[in-house]
């Protein structure tokens, strides 16, 4: 899917206990953890932790000020991890923050950073089976370029 960015997109409404940072080394831990909890029951895949780490902090799409978590106190509620590319690698909540608007915002979040630095698109890819994902795209204005037979 893909949003064309027009303007400056409205920013992000943080739910309430939710604190957002980027990336730093100590929170690979906790944020592989969130991955793995957000794909035990498909929809992705996240490799064990130290294969993982490696490949995607030193991936040439690497930037941690395009990993955007949200913690509730010190565990992390949901993240959206970015290439610089303007890709979203993965959008993760956690199910206990699901229907608060913390994905939409982690998504405003990201469209607002690629705004500012000049992208004109914004590309992610996602099940088509997932329809509350698709559902919070479509609204944030991402259309299907590619349709990718399931196999």
């Amino acid at each position: 899917m893909r949003v064309v960015l027009r303007g400056g997109p409205a920013g992000p409404a943080w739910p309430d206990g939710i604190r957002v940072a980027t990336f730093r080394p100590e929170d690979a831990p906790a944020l592989h953890a969130l991955l793995e909890h957000g794909y035990r029951r498909g929809g992705g895949s996240v490799d064990r932790f130290e294969a993982w780490l490696p490949a995607m902090t030193g991936d040439a799409e690497f930037d941690p000020s395009l990993w955007f978590l949200a913690w509730e106190e010190d565990r992390p509620a949901g993240a959206a991890l970015c290439w610089a590319s303007a890709f979203v690698k993965d959008l993760v909540v956690h199910e206990s923050w699901r229907r608060h608007g913390l994905g939409e915002a982690l998504l405003r979040r990201v469209l607002a950073e690629f705004a500012a630095r000049g992208a004109a698109t914004v590309e992610l890819k996602v099940h088509a089976a997932n329809t509350g994902a698709v559902r919070l795209y479509e609204r944030l204005g991402f259309v299907v370029v590619e349709r990718i037979p399931a196999g």
